[in-house]
């Protein structure tokens, strides 16, 4: 019996250390399983709010500190992939511009997350694809719009932008080529019914991309000789029906006429010295009625 004492304390004192550093081992398991939780639900409300970019500093932060927590990385890969299927939600409702958004989002923190790459259900090529599509999609309707109400200016700017950003891309270069054409077709067709103003405008709006159409497409039906005819015949007529209004004595309607040459060719030093003369006309004249 008293021999048996010496193993029992070692026995107990085994026991004792082996719950104290159990005990410890938890201690400090929930010391840093507590801002890990409290992190996760800030990245969750953040991401039910649609603040993606803010969920996925969250979790870089928690990826950072944590870098093996399975954890860790399980909740960042939820993460990742519900945002991306927020993405493909947008875009699957049409809604170009919220997935172009997500997707550009994604791709532009890809370096950040791209160890966890082998385990997401995409990768960085997917979403600069995605986004790049939604682009264009989100342009061509909006450039469409732009056509119909006649705003050539906005429609133009629009897929040059998006050329800019997308340069070696054929199909975005052929959509700008296209909307530079279609352009050029109400511009005829203004020309042919005799809307001199209208035409001249578009031809002297198409000379200035001039420069980005011989960059687009060397074969392009736009050229400067073409439109440079076009524009001073549209000067011409629109002079002389200024001219004749001038001669049957209806000043207002001749100072109309004339001041649309000066919309598309504000430095015309011509145009502008028969406007000041028969606008001065037609003040004294209404001075003595």
């Amino acid at each position: 019996m008293t021999r048996d004492l010496p193993k029992k304390a070692v026995l107990c004192l085994w026991i004792f250390l082996s719950l104290t550093l159990s005990s410890c081992s938890w201690s400090k398991r929930e010391q840093t399983q507590r801002p890990m939780d409290h992190a996760a639900g800030q990245a969750q409300m953040e991401l039910e709010a649609g603040k993606f970019q803010r969920a996925i500093d969250i979790y870089e932060e928690l990826h950072q500190k944590y870098p093996q927590d399975p954890a860790v990385q399980s909740g960042y890969i939820r993460t990742l992939e519900s945002i991306r299927n927020s993405g493909d939600r947008a875009f699957e409702k049409k809604d170009f511009k919220m997935a172009e958004d997500i997707y550009e989002i994604l791709a532009k923190n890809w370096s950040r997350f791209a160890d966890l790459g082998p385990s997401l259900s995409f990768n960085r090529s997917y979403l600069e694809k995605k986004a790049k599509t939604s682009t264009c999609l989100l342009v061509r309707g909006q450039v469409s719009s732009y056509l119909k109400a006649g705003d050539f200016q906005r429609a133009i700017d629009l897929w040059k932008e998006i050329h800019q950003k997308y340069s070696r891309d054929l199909s975005v270069r052929s959509e700008y080529i296209q909307t530079l054409e279609t352009v050029k077709s109400n511009g005829d067709r203004a020309f042919e019914r005799g809307d001199f103003a209208l035409a001249g405008s578009v031809y002297e709006l198409l000379l200035k991309h001039l420069s980005s159409v011989a960059r687009l497409n060397g074969s392009s039906p736009l050229n400067r000789e073409g439109l440079t005819a076009k524009i001073k015949t549209c000067k011409k007529n629109l002079f002389e029906n200024g001219l004749k209004k001038y001669r049957s004595g209806n000043l207002e309607q001749a100072i109309s006429i004339w001041k649309a040459i000066l919309v598309f060719d504000p430095g015309n030093e011509e145009v502008k010295r028969v406007v000041d003369r028969a606008a001065l006309q037609l003040k004294n004249l209404r001075k003595t009625e």
